[in-house]
């Protein structure tokens, strides 16, 4: 089987190689891979910049969309030729989150989508909505799960104050469903193009980041003063200090990403406590929360933004496209 695999901590060190041809045991279902695509987690892992500790090889990313093309004994309700996304958290079915979970990815550290064919649990695999092209599909387990996890845990109301950072796919979801739910989404960007983008999918506002550096004064401006209700951070780093003061009493952020690294040094304790933030970390879902996901983007028929597309090919050059400027939306990797 054509795979491509991460030996180490850089990209160098992803290969290209082949793997014998995974069989399907009891409950378990060989899915024939359509297209996969690209989180800024995976680059972090090629890299060495997160969780290094994982032990290699692996078959990286951990987004995927195929066709059923073999089912192990006691599969019931998938048949071959079914469309199916896998759940990227493999062993959280349900119920709140256990840090046990961590050792059932995919893409690091289970074999993930860069490769032909993948086996998954029947358990942990959905059927992908049908009025999604392989590449929109392949966005939606991670950052379009991560994005309505968000937002479902700071139940706003109709007419409530989102803040979403740049165009990348979380922030590009949680846009997409905020907007589906009536609330008011500010967006950020510093490419005047992109902006006009985020405007036509739903945005109020969008704040240009070069023009305006000062993003809570700019935010406020925008809120009458009070601030927005949810943010959505997928930067992180020194720049959630000045979320805090973006954000209104009793506001909820979401923790999600860490573009700008890890470190916050600062004020961080008196904002929340003087405001009564809500700070939450979020990463996916459960499977049933999946499910639930699935049957917003199938009511609202909401189209992902879908980004530079590679072939398999290219699968090593879709990774390393993560660490600077892109076009807007997830990268996606066509298989042919």
């Amino acid at each position: 089987m054509d795979a491509y695999q991460l030996q180490g901590h850089s990209l160098d060190s992803l290969r290209r190689i082949d793997l014998p041809e995974p069989q399907p045991g009891p409950g378990q279902v060989r899915i024939r891979v359509a297209a996969a695509s690209v989180n800024y987690r995976d680059y972090a892992l090629a890299t060495g910049r997160y969780q290094p500790e994982l032990p290699r090889p692996f078959v990286p990313l951990s987004d995927g969309v195929g066709r059923i093309e073999a089912v192990g004994d006691g599969v019931e309700g998938y048949a071959p030729g079914d469309r199916v996304l896998g759940h990227y958290t493999t062993g959280w079915i349900e119920g709140p989150f256990k840090s046990a979970n961590h050792l059932s990815k995919l893409g690091g550290p289970l074999d993930g989508w860069l490769a032909r064919q993948i086996v998954l649990p029947a358990g942990a695999i959905l059927p992908a909505p049908e009025f999604l092209s392989d590449e929109a599909a392949s966005t939606l387990p991670v950052s379009g799960l991560t994005a309505w996890s968000a937002l479902q845990r700071m139940d706003l109301r109709p007419g409530a104050s989102v803040l979403v950072q740049g165009t990348g796919s979380v922030s590009l979801m949680a846009l997409q469903l905020a907007v589906a739910r009536g609330a008011d989404v500010i967006a950020t960007t510093g490419d005047a193009g992109k902006a006009e983008r985020l405007r036509a999918l739903g945005a109020r506002a969008v704040i240009d980041y070069r023009q305006r550096p000062d993003l809570a004064a700019a935010v406020r401006e925008l809120t009458d003063g009070r601030g927005v209700d949810g943010i959505v951070d997928v930067v992180g780093g020194p720049q959630f200090l000045e979320l805090l003061q973006a954000a209104a009493d009793n506001a909820h952020i979401a923790v999600i990403g860490f573009l700008h690294g890890m470190q916050v040094d600062g004020n961080l304790i008196g904002p929340i406590m003087a405001r009564q933030l809500n700070i939450q970390g979020i990463s996916v879902g459960s499977l049933r929360d999946f499910e639930a996901f699935l049957a917003d983007v199938e009511r609202h028929r909401i189209e992902p933004v879908v980004g530079a597309r590679y072939g398999f090919d290219d699968g090593a050059a879709a990774i390393a496209s993560m660490a600077g400027a892109r076009e807007m939306g997830k990268p996606v990797v066509v298989f042919d």
